[in-house]
């Protein structure tokens, strides 16, 4: 029995997102959310985009925009929120004369979640969200976990009660770029034993097999818990290419707060 929930952006649902946050589901899935014609339009800007640059923490790994996981010092905080809007009108520019994916996420979870949903802002300063994700050929995403606060100002109280991700898929290699999901959250203490020796990602010998393994299509979206141990395996022809989102849970009764 799987415990990915698929439905479809008509049919997406507050119960769906909650779904995610109570952990009775391991992913929703909505297949062909880029309409065809957008989609082409879309790769054939993306595959080959000059701007790509490497992640600041793995330069194995490029992306377009300016992701808040690379924030580590003020300089780098004051040029994430600095960029932000640029950043999001730049994904914007790249899917026209199409809407950008990420606006109608953004929309789709404002309508759907009942408190709706808004930017993240951080003393005042505002999110950006779309960023565009490069996984190149024969490059291991390591099983890892996401939380917002490794990268919060140590000022910042942390009210956040569940994160969430939407991963939008823009191209998949025909050979590999399966997501792989454990289905376990360690706190900090065990995610640090787990990592062994590694810099970055955690030691798939010491984690068993995965729960759940799923190979999207090119135009879904598919929502999970990133603090739940996740990775994808290695793109063994062309790039997998995705736009990546966060969504910030702090109750029911509160809007999600939304970033990249």
């Amino acid at each position: 029995m799987t415990l990915i929930r698929r439905t479809t952006a008509r049919q997406f649902s507050h119960e769906d997102i909650l779904a995610l946050v109570e952990g009775t589901a391991l992913g929703v899935h909505i297949p062909g959310f880029i309409p065809p014609q957008a989609l082409a339009s879309a790769r054939e800007q993306l595959l080959d985009h000059p701007d790509r640059d490497g992640l600041s923490q793995d330069t194995a790994f490029k992306r377009i925009g300016f992701a808040y996981s690379e924030i580590s010092d003020e300089a780098s905080r004051d040029q994430y929120h600095s960029e932000a809007r640029a950043n999001i009108q730049r994904m914007r520019d790249l899917f026209s004369p199409y809407a950008s994916p990420s606006d109608v996420f953004r929309a789709l979870v404002e309508e759907t979640w009942k408190p709706g949903a808004n930017l993240l802002n951080i003393n005042g300063r505002k999110a950006f969200i779309g960023i565009c994700r490069y996984q190149d050929k024969d490059v291991d995403l390591n099983p890892h976990t996401d939380a917002l606060e490794r990268n919060l100002p140590a000022e910042h109280s942390v009210e956040q009660l569940a994160q969430l991700s939407a991963n939008i898929y823009v191209n998949i290699p025909q050979t590999g770029g399966e997501l792989e999901l454990w289905g376990t959250e360690p706190g900090e203490d065990a995610y640090n034993e787990l990592k062994g020796e590694r810099v970055w990602g955690l030691e798939r010998e010491l984690l068993g097999p995965p729960m759940e393994v799923i190979k999207p299509s090119p135009g879904d979206l598919l929502l999970l818990n990133p603090r739940q141990i996740h990775a994808v395996r290695p793109s063994g022809d062309e790039p997998r290419i995705t736009l990546g989102h966060f969504l910030g849970y702090y109750g029911a009764d509160r809007p999600l707060a939304l970033w990249s």
